[in-house]
């Protein structure tokens, strides 16, 4: 029932913001004794409808908008138009109908932000989580858990539009506001953003918080639900975790192996507080793709930031971290817990070059050690083929071992670990012939292997929930001062985003159709009708900046024709109209089907 309900919801929302748009317009056309036709919820057949006063008030098939048709909209030659008819108005009347519709949204923001700011709006607390090793954020030594109160003396409320102001800014230089975590006091950060091609804008390197709680989410129908677990469980313990490790790094560390996760975790019923222990086995995921299963180590100083222990330890950038106190280093978590271990001193094997240096320092406490590891980017060693093998993989399955070099892949040397999904692409999904040199106790060996490609893959259906808050504004005045402020920046964000796709700035990978802003609708539909209201309040500003767009078949083509109309004394000529309708409409077909494609691909990638 709660699924029915917030399906309905979102059915109710968004059809509420297209009613608003088609009602400025018939509003309008009314005032300026305009007579209506049709009042259409939709496109395309109809499925039902009345008629009432001379107008037809339908809902049709494709909810993919809807329209108003005004009695006269095609004129007729040289007649002389009815009284009733659009085109027997002054083109001021006939520019106010065209812009009904972006001013009854514009309307509908500036009236519903203040009231569901007053009454309390659930959003993600602008606190920063991770911090990307290598990042403007982690050069600039902003910590987990630092608040940020404003982006380049924009106040922010909610951590996405931290994201938002970062991306649409200066690309020279950002300033954040920020509060470090258990102080007062407030600071001015200044970085440069880069950009980041898989997010397809330019970032500062940060992801936000979780909930202090350590509450769980929890996908339906996944291995976490029929564990057991439950939307809201506070987790207490990664049974079989590294000590030393956070709950957060417990987590990653165990679900990058894909074994089954057995977690402690705690919930309140009927007023006490229950704990129990749930053993999750990894699910196959069906559109995982076709890949051998190997990684490569995760053992290269990408970047490094100076300090005292950093200088005490000896590593450079770039170096290759071999072995850790006797430790081989091969994975994500492994120099970690190396350090952690390293009270009686730091014993560091390196690559440097075509060098191999040992790196002696004083032992380190766990705070220092973390210190070290906070200070240190580590990342793949991509420019290697030397391998970490996955769990359940094809290469496991042939005797593939951690630390072999994968030499050849049918016939062809591989130099780096990149031409190794290359080979694979070649292949087209059949086996492969790999070379392998692996290091033994009697000196390096070549081996061969035939492999056959599988999906590789697996999913738990949990994650930790994030921090969220709930922004109330203290009066009504505050309510309708950050209403207008946010109907305003919504708007410019909206005119920013296209002029940064027009630059490169921002993909264009990063738009959105009516599946995107249903998953999205229906995901903020969860937490309440105010944050469903919030949402549509943004949907509404971004649909008038869209309709305002000066191309044919959008309001903003017809606005367009007025203007030029009032200029030259005399209308646009029905060809040129016609000619324009054409391409506006081939080109507002092109951008549904290229939106709808993002949001398929969306889809599978989530």
């Amino acid at each position: 029932m709660n699924e029915i309900t917030r399906l309905l919801m979102v059915a109710f929302g968004i059809g509420l913001v297209i009613f608003v748009h088609e009602l400025g317009h018939f509003l309008a056309a009314r005032w300026c004794k305009v007579r209506v036709e049709v009042f259409s919820l939709g496109f395309g057949p109809r499925l039902f409808g009345w008629t009432r006063g001379g107008t037809l008030y339908q809902i049709a098939a494709l909810p993919l908008g809807g329209f108003v048709k005004m009695f006269g909209e095609e004129r007729e030659g040289g007649a002389q138009p009815a009284p009733d008819s659009l085109h027997a108005k002054s083109v001021g009347q006939r520019f106010l109908i065209y812009s009904g519709g972006v001013i009854m949204n514009m309307l509908f923001a500036l009236i519903v932000f203040p009231i569901v700011l007053a009454v309390g709006v659930p959003m993600n607390e602008p606190v920063v989580g991770d911090v990307a090793p290598g990042s403007p954020a982690w050069h600039a030594r902003i910590q987990e858990g630092t608040r940020i109160l404003a982006v380049n003396d924009t106040p922010v409320q909610d951590f996405l539009g931290i994201r938002t102001a970062i991306a649409l800014g200066s690309h020279e230089r950002t300033e954040l506001l920020v509060q470090s975590p258990g102080s007062a006091q407030t600071r001015t950060v200044a970085l440069k953003p880069e950009f980041s091609g898989a997010m397809g804008l330019y970032t500062i390197g940060i992801g936000g918080g979780i909930a202090r709680d350590l509450s769980i989410a929890v996908a339906p129908g996944s291995p976490a639900e029929r564990a057991g677990l439950r939307e809201g469980d506070r987790l207490l313990r990664i049974l079989g975790a590294p000590e030393g490790l956070t709950l957060e790094e417990g987590l990653a560390h165990a679900v990058a192996r894909g074994a089954p996760l057995e977690l402690e975790w705690e919930r309140e019923e009927n007023g006490t507080g229950v704990r129990g222990v749930a053993r999750l086995e990894p699910q196959a995921r069906p559109e995982a793709e076709a890949i051998l299963g190997v990684a490569p180590e995760f053992n290269l100083i990408r970047d490094l930031r100076d300090s005292d222990s950093m200088r005490a330890a000896g590593l450079e950038r770039y170096d290759v971290v071999l072995e850790a106190n006797g430790r081989t280093i091969r994975g994500e978590f492994d120099l970690l817990l190396a350090l952690l271990d390293s009270t009686d001193g730091l014993d560091l094997v390196v690559q440097r070059g075509p060098e191999v240096v040992r790196l002696e320092s004083p032992g380190l406490d766990a705070a220092a050690a973390r210190a070290l590891h906070a200070d240190l980017a580590v990342g793949p060693h991509v420019d290697s083929a030397r391998i970490v093998v996955r769990a359940g993989s094809s290469a496991e399955s042939a005797g593939l071992q951690d630390g072999d070099t994968i030499a050849a892949i049918d016939g062809r040397p591989i130099g780096r670990f990149a031409e190794i999904r290359d080979a694979i692409t070649r292949a087209g999904g059949g086996s492969v012939r790999v070379l392998v040199r692996r290091t033994t106790a009697d000196g390096p060996r070549d081996l061969e292997y035939t492999l056959a490609p599988k999906p590789w893959g697996f999913d738990y259906g949990i994650g930790f929930q994030p921090a969220m808050y709930t922004y109330q504004a203290r009066d009504l005045s505050e309510a309708v001062s950050v209403g207008l402020a946010s109907s305003w920046r919504f708007l410019a964000e909206s005119f920013l985003t296209l002029v940064r796709m027009f630059q490169g700035n921002v993909s264009s990978d990063n738009l959105g159709g009516i599946i995107t802003i249903g998953v999205v609708s229906h995901s903020w539909a969860g937490l309440g009708l105010a944050k469903l209201f919030f949402f549509l309040c943004m949907l509404s500003v971004n649909l008038a900046f869209l309709n305002v767009l000066p191309i044919p078949v959008l309001d903003g083509g017809h606005l367009a024709f007025l203007l030029i109309e009032k200029l030259k004394g005399s209308p646009v000529s029905e060809r040129v109209q016609s000619a324009s309708q054409i391409v506006g409409l081939v080109l507002v077909g092109l951008l549904v089907l290229y939106v709808t494609y993002n949001d398929i691909q969306r889809l599978i990638a989530n």
